[in-house]
């Protein structure tokens, strides 16, 4: 049985039996982890509030070969949101999050920028909470692009043009991004102000992408958030459990 250490963003949590809970959750060194944590709901436990979603713990844990689920040893916490547990639209949105990294993130792979995103944009919108509808479509974005499925915003996939400043082009079924001439109009337009907008997560952090969003149009937000829905859409082939 080896014993591993790393951090981790606990994201979700399941009842098991009558004092145990299998914890998912997000670290740095080994992906998606599905765990047992045992006697963790009796009145006296060795693991505390240290469980709770969105907490960023350093975890220490069994594992067995050939099984999916490890054991918890001990969980110990360098980031508490509890701060935040009164904000309905924080913790909604928190759970998104969780919601598509677990969806997007196989088991035990490890992905140190997607961990390290992840953890930015849960940091950015606990720091400024009226932000959080730029978080998450940065965080929209920066998952797509880091699981391999964000279209390059720069030139056509067929004609392999540059796209012009004031070009509208068009998203086809398969993800791609194309000119008028080689889409035929055909697809979900995208405007020059949205490429435009979603070029700058590409160079910003989400803190401070979330500060300059505050002076992007409404139409402009509302034309994103349709299209990276559309996309992750497409992606799960299945719209996500919630809509943000």
């Amino acid at each position: 049985m080896a014993v591993f250490e790393t951090e981790a963003l606990i994201l979700r949590s399941y009842n098991l039996a009558e004092a145990d809970k299998i914890v998912v959750c997000l670290s740095r060194s080994a992906g998606l982890i599905r765990g047992v944590a045992k006697g963790c709901r009796k009145l006296k436990n060795r693991f505390g509030a240290a469980l709770e979603p969105f907490t960023l713990v350093n975890l220490t844990y069994y594992e067995k070969e050939h099984q999916e689920l490890v054991s918890f040893r001990q969980v110990e916490i360098l980031k508490s949101r509890f701060n935040l547990s009164s904000n309905a639209s924080i913790l909604t949105g928190f759970s998104y999050i969780g919601d598509l990294l677990i969806d997007f993130s196989p088991p035990h792979q490890a992905n140190d920028n997607l961990f390290r995103m992840a953890l930015a944009c849960f940091e950015a919108a606990s720091e400024t909470p009226d932000d959080l509808e730029a978080v998450l479509r940065y965080f929209e974005v920066w998952l797509l692009k880091l699981e391999g499925f964000l279209p390059d915003l720069r030139m056509c996939v067929n004609c392999h043009n540059t796209f012009s400043a004031d070009e509208v082009i068009y998203l086809g079924l398969d993800l791609s991004l194309r000119c008028y001439e080689c889409s035929q109009g055909r697809g979900s337009a995208v405007s020059k102000q949205l490429r435009t907008h979603l070029r700058t997560t590409e160079k910003l952090s989400p803190a401070t992408f979330a500060e300059g969003a505050r002076e992007v149009s409404i139409d402009t937000k509302k034309e994103m958030a349709e299209l990276t829905f559309q996309m992750i859409g497409r992606v799960l082939e299945r719209m996500p459990r919630v809509r943000l």
